[in-house]
């Protein structure tokens, strides 16, 4: 029912987050690994990673996170079956300024349902929603979808590289459908970034 595509750089993040999906997901899913030690931008490794997808609900994912909660596949497939439902994250905001930008630097708009960690895995900031939040923009750590919808969208690959994909992918979904931001998946991410 949901297919995980992760460009992976680093075997002991995708061994352990392999590991991890198979004891917390809760559905029947298939991950795509695209070994991408830098060979191909993140759009672009993504897109061949969708193409393989037997499944009609994806997930892309970060290699450098843990899933805290049991059965969270589940609530990505109650919130994809509705029809207006864009993209499901777990961080963003919902204000676009006209200026280049970063989702985070708007705090008073920006929403987070993450454990930020460092790559020691020590916590550095829980963030917590107690509801789904409606956004226009997601961070690419955990992006939702379903197939049809990303055949309609895929990733830009004039984007090199790994960063800004997250932000064209989301805001271009969100001109015709809601993205939002899950409260019930709880993730941790090894990264301070």
């Amino acid at each position: 029912m949901l297919s995980i595509i992760i460009s992976s750089y680093k075997p002991d993040y995708f061994s352990a987050l392999e590991k991890n999906i198979a004891e917390t997901c809760g559905i029947p899913y298939e991950i795509i690994k695209i070994d991408n030690p830098g060979l191909m931008g993140i759009c672009e490794a993504y897109n061949k990673g969708a193409a393989k997808a037997r499944f009609d609900n994806l997930l892309f994912l970060h290699e450098d996170v843990e899933f805290v909660n049991q059965n969270w596949g589940r609530e990505i497939i109650i919130r994809l079956q509705q029809e207006k439902i864009g993209v499901i994250g777990l961080a963003g905001s919902n204000y676009v300024p006209f200026s280049p930008f970063a989702w985070w630097e708007h705090l008073k708009n920006t929403f987070i349902n993450i454990i930020q960690c460092d790559q020691n895995k020590n916590i550095i900031k829980k963030y917590s929603l107690i509801q789904d939040i409606n956004t226009i923009t997601l961070d690419g750590v955990f992006l939702s979808c379903r197939k049809n919808l990303f055949n309609e969208y895929k990733f830009d690959e004039a984007i090199k590289g790994f960063h800004g994909y997250d932000l064209n992918f989301s805001t271009r979904v969100a001109e015709k459908y809601t993205n939002i931001i899950c409260h019930s998946i709880v993730l941790k991410h090894f990264s301070e970034g």
